[in-house]
């Protein structure tokens, strides 16, 4: 009886196993593929350049008092000195290298991205120098046609520039993003302006001259507020990866320094005097065009099936 038991139990198991063998097996599931997407963080570094959209500098003086040379109307020294002082420097359109930061977020909705971004850039060239040279005359007084000299030298100096951006695109493929750009800009600025007078009539006749010589300086600095708003194109080029290029139009607007030229002293005038406000403008905007390369902290997420 026993032996008959175990030979059927065998049987038994290996009927099982030929069936299980006859059996299809079931495919294992196909590898999960990658989306890509563009939403989450990002930073990056860039560098490019920037050029000057206006060019000049603008100085204009007025006459205050006078003493010397009836008053501060037309024909009037302080009115000469004041034309004398009077003009507009330019600097040309020189290219700038810059260089900065900048850090983002984005949200992608089907092929739409919308997103912001903070940058900032400092700039390669600081400081630029123009100098005008400026001659009003002859200056009747007592028959003499004195002739007023006036050197004018303006600086104008942006150190660095920044900007906060909204961005709005369209991703021409899942990998590049054509967008729009525009917001808020600000820049640290500076302008100064130095004016030397010399009186021509001093040099040919020392005896009888209104006032050999004068000179003023005045200067400006500060944060500046203004616009600013382009185009550009990112392509992700690897997981997590991006490189960019674009241009920004800024506008800064304008600030002004303000001095006082004085003028007197002349061996014919001792004591006289003459005093004109010179007052300097100069408008900070210009464009940007730059690369960059930029590290998204989201990654490409996992489709689910």
């Amino acid at each position: 009886m026993k032996t008959a038991l175990v030979v059927a139990a065998i049987s038994i198991a290996a009927t099982g196993l030929s069936f299980a063998a006859d059996m299809p097996l079931k495919a294992p599931p196909p590898p999960v593929a990658p989306v890509m997407t563009w939403t989450g963080f990002y930073i990056g570094l860039n560098a490019g350049g920037a050029w000057d959209n206006n060019h000049s500098v603008d100085t204009v003086g007025r006459p205050v008092s006078s003493s010397l040379g009836g008053g501060i109307g037309p024909g009037s020294y302080a009115a000469n000195s004041a034309a004398a002082a009077t003009g507009s420097t330019f600097f040309g359109n020189n290219g700038r290298f810059i260089g900065g930061g900048q850090i983002g977020y984005n949200w992608q909705v089907g092929r739409g991205v919308a997103g912001f971004e903070a940058d900032i850039d400092g700039f390669g060239q600081r400081s630029r120098t123009s100098i005008l040279n400026n001659t009003v005359g002859p200056f009747q007084f007592f028959g003499n046609g004195e002739v007023i000299n006036s050197t004018i030298t303006n600086t104008r100096t942006l150190d660095y520039l920044g900007t906060v951006r909204g961005r709005l695109g369209f991703l021409a493929a899942p990998s590049f993003l054509l967008y729009a750009t525009g917001g808020v800009a600000y820049g640290g600025v500076r302008t100064s302006t130095t004016v030397t007078q010399t009186n021509n009539d001093c040099v040919v006749f020392p005896g009888v001259c209104l006032a050999p010589a004068a000179a003023s300086f005045g200067s400006a600095s500060t944060t500046r507020f203004g616009w600013t708003a382009g185009v550009g194109g990112e392509w992700m080029f690897a997981p997590n990866w991006s490189a960019k290029a674009e241009y920004l139009y800024y506008d800064l607007g304008s600030i002004s320094s303000n001095s006082t030229l004085s003028t007197g002293g002349g061996t014919f005038a001792a004591g006289g005097a003459a005093v004109v406000n010179v007052q300097s403008t100069a408008k900070f905007n210009g464009s940007i065009a730059r690369v960059g390369i930029n590290y998204h902290f989201g990654g490409p997420v996992v489709a689910r099936y």
